[in-house]
């Protein structure tokens, strides 16, 4: 792999995972603090866990939106990249090896195709 792909996906790496770690501690600070909603002032006491949290916590669309639907977006993105990268790793062979492979494969191919050749020649001579 070239140097400039590896820092790319170092630094998208990098990016990720702060994403990742924000959205998880944003939502897990948003579960563990909401009041119980069957309280006639939860919302104000929502809003007393800081302006963030507590419009999370009033506000579940934007929630769903800013924070959850991210995590799996990057998770698909992460899954699909590694079907990808899996599908299309490299062989391990050099060139010269593939090269030995294919020639060894070609001279059995005729040997193979001499002998149909040969078979076919024997039997229409016995009929």
């Amino acid at each position: 792999m070239e140097k400039k792909t590896k820092i790319r996906l170092f630094a998208a790496g990098a990016i990720e995972l702060v994403i990742v770690v924000f959205c998880l501690v944003v939502s897990i600070w948003v579960m563990a603090t909401i009041a119980d909603p069957n309280l006639p002032n939860h919302e104000e006491l929502n809003m007393r866990n800081g302006p963030l949290i507590g419009w999370f916590q009033n506000n579940s669309t934007p929630f769903f939106l800013i924070i959850v639907l991210p995590l799996f977006i990057i998770l698909a993105i992460d899954v699909i990249y590694l079907i990808v990268f899996a599908t299309k790793r490299e062989s391990s062979l050099s060139a010269t090896e593939r090269e030995a492979i294919e020639e060894q494969a070609k001279r059995e191919a005729r040997e193979e195709v001499l002998r149909e050749m040969q078979e076919e020649a024997k039997k229409e001579k016995k009929e």
